[in-house]
């Protein structure tokens, strides 16, 4: 119904979230939130996902 989260919504909030844990200095937080959008997202926000790894790999 109106007002549940899709999955991109979803997913864009778990992006967001990867880039706080960065901002908090835990690369490996965001790492395994990351490999979850990666199965999950669409082929844009993997994309994104893949670029937030590179910058903590």
């Amino acid at each position: 119904g109106d007002g549940e989260l899709t999955d991109m919504d979803e997913v864009s909030t778990k992006l967001d979230l990867a880039r706080a844990y960065i901002d908090m200095g835990d690369p490996d937080g965001a790492r395994s939130i990351l490999d979850e959008v990666i199965e999950e997202g669409s082929d844009d926000q993997k994309d994104e996902a893949r670029g937030i790894m590179e910058q903590i790999a």
